[in-house]
């Protein structure tokens, strides 16, 4: 994938970084010349340093073949600016960081593919590894979450066959996976195993009492 990223904010950064560790390639604009040169220079990331609400930069940075393009500059006012000029250049998707949540409505309107509240993101974490310590890693999306967990002793899943755990509506186990293969139907769920599964928004309440069933132990 080829991904834009306006603003080399903290988040900017590491998530190029992290990018760039998974083979993607990954261009980041910025006016600041030092943290340029830094990035350029500690890494794989390609770099353009100018404004990236000028639409000769983000036409120069190929926005329009991009995969995605994410506004991670210093405040709302700016990423939505840079979204709208992203948008209008020809990105397909658009990303940006949302400070406050009183702005949501605004990038909504102005069509920004994702929102992400870097202060929310991280209450959220916080909020599973209390509440849910079971799960590993989870994916908030508009109108449901992806959770993965990992099996481990003592959980009330191990031991039963994976047709054995019916879940409730709006709840779904997409996959079963042991050492790179998937488990059928019919195959035991063993510690070691992750299980991934979907729930809607609507049926937040359901996967939770789903997850504490199977997932917790004791």
């Amino acid at each position: 994938m080829y991904i834009v990223i306006a603003g080399l904010s903290d988040i900017g950064r590491n998530l190029a970084d992290l990018l760039v560790k998974e083979g993607n390639e990954v261009m980041v604009i910025d006016r600041d010349f030092a943290k340029c040169t830094e990035m350029a220079d500690g890494s794989d990331v390609m770099v353009i340093t100018g404004d990236a609400s000028q639409k000769s930069v983000l036409e120069e940075a190929r926005v329009k073949s991009s995969t995605a393009f994410v506004a991670a500059a210093g405040d709302d006012s700016e990423n939505l600016m840079l979204c709208m000029i992203a948008k209008e250049v020809g990105a397909r998707t658009v990303i940006s960081l949302v400070d406050e949540s009183e702005h949501e409505e605004a990038f909504r309107q102005a069509g920004v593919t994702f929102q992400v509240n870097p202060d929310m993101v991280a209450a959220r974490h916080i909020s599973r590894m209390i509440s849910q310590p079971y799960i590993k890693a989870f994916i908030t999306c508009d109108r449901a979450e992806i959770f993965e967990i990992e099996v481990e002793k003592g959980m009330k899943c191990v031991g039963r066959r994976l047709s054995d755990i019916s879940a409730p509506n709006g709840v779904r186990v997409l996959v079963v996976q042991r050492k790179g293969k998937y488990l059928g139907e019919d195959g035991v769920i063993q510690p070691g195993d992750w299980i991934t599964l979907i729930a809607n928004r609507e049926s937040a309440r359901k996967g939770a009492e789903f997850m504490y069933k199977w997932f917790a132990k004791g």
